[in-house]
């Protein structure tokens, strides 16, 4: 998975202004960060996609098609997961393909 943020952050630091008005400038992300807010813990990205399109769609997570999950966990690892794990407001997991909140959400997670 590239890294391709403007910004990375250690352990405590503050993310600047500008990199959380661009993390959460997309849409999509948001919903990402809602998703993993209500998971509450760490959840495999094949799940984490499921729940993104569930609400977009609003509707249950076991009513998700096949297809538009796969398309969102492409989604997912191509755009999304790059520059939230490099800002450290996701944690990825490559050994099980899970993900959970980083350090860095907290100073997203009232913004959506």
């Amino acid at each position: 998975m590239a890294v391709d943020s403007p910004s990375t952050t250690d352990a405590g630091q503050r993310l600047p202004e500008t990199v959380i008005e661009e993390l959460l400038a997309e849409p999509y992300r948001r919903t990402v960060l809602q998703s993993l807010r209500a998971a509450d813990g760490e959840i495999t990205v094949r799940q984490l996609a499921t729940r993104v399109v569930a609400r977009e769609r609003s509707v249950r997570p076991e009513a998700v098609p096949a297809r538009k999950r796969e398309r969102a966990q492409e989604r997912l690892y191509e755009h999304h997961l790059p520059k939230l794990t490099a800002t450290d407001v996701i944690q990825y997991n490559s050994r099980n393909a899970s993900v959970e909140l980083g350090e860095a959400a907290d100073q997203l997670l009232d913004r959506v």
